[in-house]
């Protein structure tokens, strides 16, 4: 369960988030708004990286740091810096043990869903070495690895070809089945459109919180992102927006 409550943040008294709330609970939730617009913001709110300034939230009945054991977090990819000669092996165990030593259990499982992406045979490799996308992908396996009650991804899918991608989403619906909250940034909701329960549209403040049906309007698009937005609706009958907005924000 995630509730946030009046949540307001600022940096260097600049306001970037004012007065968000929502609650969720046993939903795959997809947050989307224009660059710039608070998304990432929100998710180290969450993570308990940043503390609000004003308003609250809680993580399963907890403040979100002290709820970090039942969260699996996977940043932007440019989080982990290039220059250090860090192996996928190692980037897996940081997401399963924060022990020196590491069990054997513990190994087996950072191994075992980096199988499930199909990127084992990079284990002893240098991330750093890798291409954008298998990056990409060890960052959500490595968020995988200890197996959370609550899955927070920002931006997942920047960079990862259209067969990864799927592969991914297969991995978040079976993982949602079996009970796992989820929450992603999106800057391109259109592959995930069937999949989320929930959208929250965000521009510093709330334009709305709901179902894909009710979030994705004309109207509503327009306050996000100050244009007018093309909507075209797929068979399934889903309102898919063509937003040109490629970029983290």
């Amino acid at each position: 369960m995630i509730k946030v409550e009046n949540v307001s943040y600022s940096y260097n008294g600049k306001e970037a988030l004012h007065d968000i709330s929502f609650f969720t609970k046993d939903e795959m939730v997809a947050i989307m708004g224009p660059n710039g617009s608070g998304k990432t913001t929100l998710v180290k709110l969450m993570v308990g990286m940043l503390k609000p300034y004003t308003g609250k939230i809680e993580i399963f009945g907890r403040e979100p740091e002290k709820a970090r054991n039942l969260i699996g977090y996977m940043p932007q990819r440019d989080a982990i810096a290039k220059h250090i000669p860090i192996r996928v092996g190692d980037i897996m165990m940081m997401g399963v043990s924060k022990k020196r030593f590491p069990l054997r259990e513990e190994k087996e499982n950072a191994r075992k869903v980096l199988e499930e992406v199909g990127l084992l045979h990079l284990w002893e490799k240098k991330f750093s070495s890798l291409s954008q996308g298998q990056q990409q992908r060890i960052m959500f396996a490595r968020a995988l690895a200890k197996n959370p009650s609550l899955l927070i991804l920002d931006e997942p899918f920047n960079a990862v070809d259209v067969p990864s991608r799927n592969k991914m989403l297969e991995i978040l619906k079976e993982r949602k089945e079996r009970g796992m909250e989820i929450v992603t940034v999106v800057h391109n909701i259109n592959p995930i459109l069937h999949q989320i329960d929930k959208i929250l549209l965000l521009n510093k403040k709330c334009i709305s919180f709901g179902t894909p049906s009710q979030v994705l309007t004309s109207e509503n698009l327009r306050e996000a992102y100050g244009a007018e937005i093309q909507m075209v609706t797929c068979e399934e009958g889903y309102c898919h927006p063509l937003i040109g907005d490629e970029h983290a924000g």
